[in-house]
């Protein structure tokens, strides 16, 4: 895996499928984890992450209707 700063706030990442894949899977168990919490997380930090999900599931939906 390669991470490279474009610019301020703004990282490259390279990936192969398998280290997305995990990285993908732990902020789903994550997200999962912070909800199922007895003590509710910051709104910020749930709505963050499921926000990052959400973009990256349109993200692959995109690239598997390219073929």
């Amino acid at each position: 895996m390669q991470v490279r700063r474009a610019r301020e706030n703004v990282l490259t990442v390279t990936a192969t499928s398998q280290e997305l894949s995990a990285l993908v899977a732990a902020a789903r168990l994550a997200l999962d984890a912070m909800r199922a919490a007895p003590a509710p997380p910051p709104r910020e930090a749930l709505g963050l992450l499921e926000r990052v999900l959400a973009d990256y599931d349109r993200a692959l939906a995109r690239i598997e209707l390219q073929g």
